[in-house]
């Protein structure tokens, strides 16, 4: 544009014009934006009636890139309206069965994260479809001394290192306009990093109520019993794989929370932690309001409601005692083991099946986690004098 270039915003051409063999112009056509997709993003509509013409002795086309989808004649794959195929959003699934896609051939250029994305969705699916187990690798956790240096560098704002550009008046060949950095302003830029894959964090940033508390728990491995009812006791009939792989964790502090939506906005990982994460409740009277995904400390003790029931975990000196509509159970978690060392079971309600203690476990590292937190405590504690 500096050079007296003009960029005509939404019109298309639609033909080349010729005179005795020879390019005189480009017929156009206007656009006009029209109703939102299915990705939010408003599509050129043609204007009827609005063509008009661009004089021209020479037409330089532009190099762009497309998938090339000829292989694809015959096959029977079900395309969408731009020519792309069609898959299911959350497995990549096309209208053939064994047959998956993702990335450009699907939902039109994008950036190579979302086709890498696309990648694992489908390796998830395909991992069902043949009955094998997926588990996403984790990388190593980064220390914290590497984690001290990136919040600090978030909580600054420094403008990008912008390249030096060729005057003007010296554009008239082929040498470049824009200039490539140098070595202090490439680290300098470098520098900008913030890590994301370090460390997240990003819906504790955008929350404006800081209704999202980053917290560590330590990983663990476990492998719980499984209980059923058996001659009027409970007890063990197999074992059920626990795992946490990941130190650093999310809680939602519901009370805080105003449904704004910026952590659903900005989740790196397509997630909603106002709704998903563990969402604790300062008030009681609102935590027993609360059907699911509910939590609330007492004392030493946390207690959780799903599907409108409520257990509770209570901390007794490194000891743990569960309590369910179905069982108490008095426990002593291994932290650096394989499982619990279970000291009593008692039966409250006979039950059907068998019972999962994999809910009690998230409890018990939530407790653990957040123990010296007097600010989470609930309003029915009283201060001390």
């Amino acid at each position: 544009l500096d050079e007296g270039n003009h960029l005509l915003e939404l019109a298309a051409p639609r033909r080349v014009l010729l005179e005795g063999g020879r390019v005189v112009g480009l017929e156009c056509v206007r656009n006009e934006l029209g109703e939102a997709g299915a990705d939010g993003r408003r599509r050129p509509v043609p204007v009827a009636g609005s063509e008009f013409r661009l004089p021209a002795d020479s037409i330089v086309l532009a190099i762009g890139q497309g998938p090339n989808l000829a292989f694809l004649e015959g096959s029977g794959l079900e395309l969408d309206r731009r020519g792309g195929i069609l898959t299911e959003a959350g497995t990549r699934r096309t209208s053939a069965e064994g047959v998956y896609a993702g990335g450009d051939v699907t939902r039109g250029p994008a950036i190579i994260v979302q086709a890498c994305a696309d990648g694992r969705r489908a390796a998830e699916a395909i991992c069902q479809e043949l009955g094998l187990g997926f588990r996403a690798p984790f990388g190593q956790a980064a220390p914290v001394e590497e984690i001290l240096p990136v919040k600090r560098a978030r909580a600054r704002r420094d403008a990008p290192q912008e390249p030096g550009l060729l005057p003007v008046a010296q554009r008239g060949g082929f040498d470049l306009v824009q200039q490539t950095l140098s070595v202090e302003e490439a680290q300098a830029e470098a520098r900008r990093c913030l890590q994301c894959a370090t460390v997240c964090n990003k819906c504790v940033e955008v929350c404006p109520n800081r209704a999202n508390v980053s917290y560590l728990v330590d990983p663990v491995s476990w492998r719980l019993p499984l209980f059923a009812c058996q001659e009027g006791q409970a007890k063990v009939v197999g074992l059920e794989p626990f795992g946490l792989e990941q130190g650093r964790q999310i809680l939602h502090v519901d009370d805080f929370c105003n449904e704004c939506g910026n952590c659903a906005t900005f989740c790196v990982h397509q997630g909603r932690p106002f709704a998903d994460k563990p969402r604790l409740f300062l008030e009681e009277a609102a935590f027993c309001r609360e059907e699911n995904n509910a939590f609330y400390v007492e004392g030493n003790s946390l207690r959780r409601r799903e599907g409108g029931r409520e257990g509770r975990v209570t901390q007794e000196e490194g000891r743990f005692v569960l309590e369910t509509d179905e069982i108490a159970l008095h426990f002593k978690p291994m932290w650096q083991g394989l499982g619990w060392i279970i000291e009593d079971v008692r039966l409250v309600h006979e039950f059907e099946g068998t019972l999962s203690l994999a809910r009690a476990a998230e409890m018990v590292v939530i407790l653990k986690a957040i123990e010296g937190w007097t600010f989470l405590r609930g309003s029915g504690e009283e201060p001390a004098a």
